[in-house]
């Protein structure tokens, strides 16, 4: 028994060094190929190991964090140093510690979620203390930006109801102020029959402007012509009114194939095409302007070319920058085409302005042409 003992001894001698080792090697591997931040700091809150995960929330070399503290690598942040210090003291994990600020080694504000937890001896006492950390910068600026957009088509929205306010007040209110003066007319005074014939004749064309603006109004607002016959015929509706308005001479350049386009996509390249020409006539002071359409299998790109004064240079780099909202229109043309993941680009110079828009046509669009094609 005792041979077989001291045998068994001897086998488990020569195999607990190769368990071991390779324990070692899987924690290796585990530790260093990990995409979340791994570490360990000892009871003095330095660092004995980092990953490479970890090595680049900080900003610094995973060698060059070993015997550093937190604080000489992080700089301070007093949540963590607390967190930190609350583990070794009670023994408890700290869940979901979220942290934000700027690191000596990242120029960016830097967020993150960290977890952290003891590691004791056998005597249950907190030695070290490790250390799970994801990166969250990325998903906080975006919702950030969510939240700035949010406002900013808050304020669009906004805006929007008071220039058609304003509109209303401004056309129909004087309308109906009219017309009730001269109904009050017929029914306070005695007038001959050739009088109220007069007045009931303006009556009538008082009522004949405000159906009319009424009309134009809710085109405006959304277009009738844009559902029913698409992009093309819309667009000649409102280049022909806008002409006759603002005498400025438009020549629209159309592709001959009119097959739609998806609704949203007709819908942002109107809305482009009423904002430019609104601009045209309020800053260009010209007295022409050319729209082309271009349609192939992959993109739609729309083009409204002014032949006026331009827009001042550095009133045209504020615009370009893609942080720029710049007026509530050109934020709003900006908006729909982002989200149509198309582009939009603004050019100037002494001789004009040119607003160009291009936006992707979906994959079943693409598919629908061929067809067609083929057909």
């Amino acid at each position: 028994m005792e041979n077989k003992a001291i045998d068994s001894l001897s086998d488990w001698a020569l195999v607990a060094p190769k368990a071991f080792f390779e324990a070692q090697q899987l924690f290796a591997t585990f530790f260093d190929s990990s995409t979340v931040g791994l570490g360990i700091f000892d009871s003095q809150l330095r660092f004995q190991a980092v990953n490479n995960a970890l090595a680049a929330v900080n900003g610094l070399p995973a060698r060059a964090h070993v015997g550093k503290t937190a604080r000489e690598v992080l700089g301070n942040f007093n949540g963590l140093e607390l967190a930190l210090q609350h583990v070794l003291v009670t023994g408890e994990p700290a869940f979901g510690l979220q942290l934000s600020g700027h690191m000596p080694n990242r120029a960016e504000v830097v967020h993150w979620i960290g977890n952290y937890f003891p590691i004791k001896d056998n005597l249950g006492n907190v030695r070290q203390i490790g250390a799970v950390v994801t990166e969250v910068s990325k998903q906080k600026t975006l919702e950030q930006s969510l939240d700035k957009l949010t406002n900013r088509l808050l304020e669009i929205r906004d805006d929007e109801q008071l220039r058609i306010a304003r509109e209303l007040h401004d056309s129909l209110g004087q309308y109906h102020v009219g017309l009730k003066l001269s109904l009050d007319t017929l029914h306070r005074k005695k007038l001959a029959s050739d009088q109220r014939a007069q007045i009931l004749a303006e009556c009538t064309q008082l009522l004949d402007r405000c159906i009319s603006e009424t009309r134009t109004i809710s085109y405006l607002l959304h277009p009738p012509l844009l559902n029913e016959a698409g992009f093309a015929s819309a667009a000649r509706w409102y280049v022909d009114g806008f002409a006759q308005r603002s005498r400025i001479k438009v020549n629209l350049y159309l592709p001959p194939d009119s097959a739609r386009l998806p609704q949203r996509v007709e819908m942002a390249l109107f809305r482009v095409l009423q904002e430019s020409l609104t601009n045209v006539h309020r800053h260009a002071n010209t007295s022409a302007v050319d729209i082309h359409l271009e349609r192939n299998i992959e993109a739609v790109a729309m083009e409204v070319k002014d032949y006026g004064r331009g827009i001042p240079p550095e009133e045209l780099q504020r615009l370009q920058e893609p942080s720029s909202i710049g007026s509530v229109g050109l934020a709003g043309m900006r908006e729909r085409v982002h989200e149509l993941a198309g582009r939009l680009d603004i050019r100037s110079d002494h001789c004009g302005t040119v607003v160009s828009v291009t936006i992707p046509v979906p994959c079943t669009e693409r598919r629908c042409i061929r067809s067609e094609r083929k057909i």
